[in-house]
């Protein structure tokens, strides 16, 4: 008997509609989103303080304070995981925040301290560095400070003095791209971005196809000599799946909502095909007892979709 895998799989997440507070992207299952109740802009601090300490969590409105376990060198021993537990099994901190882990994370590393921090809609970045690309013209945030938020202000600064005209904006790749070359100037950003630690999963799809689409326009006309010409216009993308995954966690309504869409290697976590997209179709076949269920999805993209 051999074991076959796919090299790709997909998955759909939802921006999380409350505001929030995210670790900073520490990594290796460490990070933690603590999740607002009713809109409400709530703070979280988790201290790492004494020796020998125990894992305990307390509220007093508007603060959530969790004071981390430590061994007897006063070290941090509190996981991502116990702490998630632990906020969510105390009832004062319950009504503040609830905690949960970043999809695709184990919980198993040590989380450490959090400074006080104020739940808000999104995550605010300031003075971000971006990357030249080495053409002096477009320049990009590193992979953790993308999905910048369209709806809030962003601001360009060249050498720390205010940018206003002469470049476009790539929310979702955090990019910036001048008109003209820029030369060795410093170009940081400040704005507001949307974290993929506080995405939640909604779907995993199987058995699925990519479609991308260039609409032409017909640009014909009597100087062709006879021949059709037309240009690319709009472009636009869809994923078909066979079969899907839902844990039921998300009410299916939501599903119409627009979402975050991931097409990842399985083999790899550093190639994805990320783009924001709605879940428009959802056939679900009430099959024989005894053949397998049949369920399809359809995905239908909301702007770009791009190799990150």
């Amino acid at each position: 008997m051999t074991n076959a895998v796919s090299g790709m799989a997909a998955a759909l997440y939802r921006d999380e509609p409350e505001e929030y507070v995210v670790t900073a992207a520490l990594g290796s299952n460490r990070d933690i989103c603590f999740v607002s109740k009713n809109h409400a802009t709530n703070k979280v601090e988790i201290v790492v303080s004494g020796n020998n300490t125990a894992l305990s969590a307390s509220a007093s409105a508007p603060k959530l304070t969790i004071n981390s376990a430590t061994n007897g060198a006063g070290v941090a021993t509190s996981t991502a995981a116990q702490i998630v537990a632990a906020v969510n099994a105390d009832a004062g901190a319950f009504a503040l925040f609830e905690a949960r882990l970043p999809p695709g994370s184990t919980g198993a590393g040590v989380t450490g301290a959090l400074s006080e921090t104020t739940a808000h809609d999104g995550k605010t970045f300031t003075a971000l560095a971006l990357a030249d690309s080495g053409d002096h013209k477009t320049y990009q945030a590193a992979k953790a400070s993308r999905y910048w938020d369209a709806t809030e202000t962003l601001t360009v600064y060249k050498d720390a003095v205010e940018v206003t005209s002469g470049f476009t904006i790539n929310y979702l790749q955090g990019k910036v791209t001048f008109d003209a070359s820029q030369g060795a100037s410093a170009i940081t950003a400040t704005g507001h971005r949307r974290s993929g630690l506080a995405f939640e999963r909604i779907l995993l799809v199987y058995d699925a196809s990519l479609k991308l689409d260039g609409e032409e326009i017909d640009t014909s006309n009597l100087d062709d000599s006879g021949f059709g010409s037309a240009i690319i216009g709009a472009k636009k993308w869809t994923i078909d799946a066979n079969s899907y995954f839902y844990d039921g966690n998300i009410p299916l309504s939501d599903l119409g909502d627009t979402l975050f869409v991931k097409l990842y290697t399985i083999l790899s976590t550093d190639k994805s095909w990320v783009g924001y997209g709605a879940a428009l179709k959802s056939d679900v076949l009430v099959a024989n007892p005894k053949k397998a269920q049949e369920q399809s999805i359809s995905i239908s993209g909301q702007g770009e979709i791009y190799p990150e």
